[in-house]
């Protein structure tokens, strides 16, 4: 019923166009079915409701695995199948003789949706199995920790002399969450050249497993350390925003000294463009802020492809930091490891989930992977 792509399992192209074509099979049987007079009255409440969720727990899961979604866009879809048929046949249900709308009726609809989801996302672990679970490994085994007493400026001159072109990328729990979910991501991020760990929650994850974490090598604080140690040599900064990007290149050359003008692009353009662009300008530091995973997507296309020296940086916020459009946490918050709770405050919408629902999922994992190596 699944096929694998990479190590995750999804819905093939033939099963994704069944569910399509069931969706559509099940709201023209309630078309047609609820015109009849024997439909009135069939169930009585409460179990009307109960008919209600049951129906369109079955569209809800067949919506879903149409749209070929995993995770959060699975529930959304899900959702959005549900509300247009449980619509469709509220507003159909106006034009029947002695007939009404219900609004109970369209939450019940919505509630089967997501019953719908979360039984589809159920299948799918299952048929992912313990994927994550080697993937985390991997991911642990990789990372480069730095011990607690060693000296950082030792790190800042084995990346500034790059023999090749050279992927840095930071692993966080965001990271982490996402690999374990997203086969594609996973494998960008496992071919960088150089792995370091980032945030507190990965200091937990080490230490729930008995492994020393190192020095928390986050890029907000080292990218810009990379910045000075690169002094007098060609960088671009590729990511975020105007005006935020050129405010980021100002601050580069007021506030880091950079005696350098940056090549600069936005986060919105194709890789053979950033390619060109730091071609042209033989940038040796070349700062991605673009977020995971198109970064660290970029980051390798942009490795196969070029030939001179140089260090590709996969630095998530940082050129918003620089540019001004996000502020760092204060100080103390920073010490505390309570950084990810200053950017919750900051922007509730956009990281509710990747905080508020994926912490919990990350020390749930943690737990499991502990687990699994004491066996």
């Amino acid at each position: 019923m699944f096929e694998p792509c990479g190590q995750v399992f999804h819905p093939p192209t033939s099963l994704r166009w069944w569910a399509a074509l069931s969706v559509v099979a099940v709201a023209a049987g309630l078309y047609v079915g609820g015109a009849q007079p024997v439909a009135v009255g069939l169930f009585t409440p409460p179990w009307d409701l109960l008919a209600h969720a049951s129906v369109f727990a079955v569209i809800g899961a067949a919506a879903g695995v149409a749209s070929g979604a995993r995770g959060g866009r699975l529930l959304l879809f899900s959702l959005l199948g549900a509300l247009v048929v449980g619509s469709m046949d509220e507003l159909h249900q106006l034009r029947l003789p002695g007939r009404t709308a219900d609004w109970e009726d369209l939450l019940a609809d919505l509630v089967g949706g997501s019953l719908g989801a979360v039984f589809m996302g159920w299948a799918y672990r299952r048929a992912d199995g313990d994927a994550w679970v080697h993937r985390w490994q991997a991911l642990l085994t990789k990372i480069q920790r730095v011990p607690v007493n060693a000296d950082e400026a030792s790190l800042l001159r084995q990346l500034d002399q790059p023999k090749r072109p050279t992927v840095l990328a930071f692993v966080n729990a965001h990271a982490m969450n996402s690999a374990a979910h997203d086969a594609d991501f996973f494998e960008s991020l496992i071919s960088a050249d150089i792995l370091l760990r980032d945030g507190s929650g990965m200091s937990v994850l080490y230490k729930m497993l008995g492994m020393a974490p190192g020095q928390n090598l986050n890029g907000t604080d080292l990218i810009p350390r990379l910045i000075r140690q690169f002094h007098g040599r060609a960088i671009a900064l590729l990511g975020t925003q105007e005006p935020y990007l050129t405010r980021a290149a100002g601050a580069v050359q007021n506030e880091l000294e950079h005696d350098r003008r940056a090549a600069k692009a936005h986060g919105f353009m194709g890789p053979n463009y950033y390619l060109a662009l730091v071609r042209a300008h033989e940038s040796e530091l070349i700062v991605l802020g673009m977020g995971m995973p198109r970064q660290e997507e970029v980051a390798c296309a942009l490795r196969a492809a070029l030939t001179q020296p140089c260090l590709i940086v996969c630095g998530g916020a940082i050129i918003d930091f620089l540019g001004g459009k996000t502020p760092r946490a204060p100080l103390w918050m920073r010490r505390l490891g309570l950084e990810w709770l200053y950017r919750l405050g900051q922007e509730p919408t956009r990281l509710f989930r990747r905080y508020v629902l994926g912490n919990p999922i990350f020390l749930l994992r943690a737990l499991r992977l502990r687990w699994v190596q004491q066996r």
